[in-house]
């Protein structure tokens, strides 16, 4: 019994670990969105309609969608939100390089927002009030189960919840080990803290992904970033999924579907279509 248990938690563990996933790959699709244009100089914050194309509409994405649908081409629009403010992003500006020591200090594990990340949030929320109002329709919400996270998600997503799914993912959280910023509390607090979001898909009540020895990679990233990709593929029919993340998560996101560099401010919605190609 013990066998079993430790292998399967090494084959959940596994893809954050730098093994590589052959099946498919996953390029994102141009055209619709200001921020996807490298020969532009586009501000990192929130964009009005959420940097949709001047001319474009959140129905012309979704007629996109369904048309690639009827070639057999599957395409799905993913909002990604980064958490706002959290009391490290605070420290990290405050100490500097010193961080590199102060950072692994208990007192910030799985760091909560700042009063000014929730107002952040706040915004956030207008800005997706706003894009709903005109026509984005979103149906299911990935969320990374840190604290800053599901607080930006409850926050940003407060009057958007009826008729979305939401559910935290592992493989949505921030760069995993050394840093306790980044390491998860137990999911036993979580059910208690947010007793709307249901935790059961996560296995471990404590944290087996983050390790005090060991900073993930940018390779080892990707391949995560990936993954969880082909989970949402896989295992949702929603065609428009709003995934609630953090900063250097998004960034190996932009590098699976090969989308150019973007580095998102706190609270900040980017839309990405991307689409799957099967590999043999």
């Amino acid at each position: 019994m013990l066998n079993l248990i430790v292998c399967t938690l090494l084959l959940a563990i596994a893809p954050v670990r730098g093994e590589q996933s052959t099946s498919t790959s996953f390029h994102y699709r141009p055209g619709f969105f200001v921020q996807g244009d490298s020969s532009q100089v586009v501000p990192t914050t929130n964009l009005p309609r959420m940097g949709l194309v001047e001319g474009k509409t959140w129905h012309d994405v979704q007629a996109e969608i369904d048309a690639k649908q009827r070639e057999g081409v599957e395409v799905k629009l993913i909002v990604f939100l980064r958490h706002g403010e959290g009391i490290h992003n605070v420290a990290i500006a405050q100490y500097g390089a010193a961080w590199d020591t102060v950072g692994r200090d208990p007192k910030f594990t799985d760091a909560p927002l700042t009063a000014l990340g929730m107002q952040q949030a706040g915004a956030a929320s207008v800005v997706l009030n706003a894009a709903v109002a005109d026509g984005l329709h979103l149906q299911h919400v990935v969320i990374s189960p840190l604290e800053r996270t599901l607080r930006t998600f409850t926050i940003a997503y407060q009057n958007q919840t009826a008729g979305i799914t939401k559910e935290p993912m592992e493989l949505a959280r921030e760069i995993l080990g050394v840093f306790t910023c980044d390491k998860r509390r137990s999911i036993s607090e979580k059910r208690m803290e947010y007793p709307e979001v249901d935790f059961s898909s996560i296995a471990s009540n404590e944290d087996p992904w983050w390790r005090a020895d060991h900073r993930e990679t940018d390779a080892e990233m990707k391949v995560r970033a990936t993954k969880l990709l082909e989970l949402i593929f896989d295992t949702t029919t929603a065609q428009t999924v709003g995934v609630v993340s953090h900063s250097v998560f998004g960034a190996a996101l932009l590098r699976a579907i090969g989308h150019h560099e973007y580095a998102l401010d706190t609270a900040t919605f980017l839309p990405l279509l991307i689409e799957r190609v099967k590999t043999d």
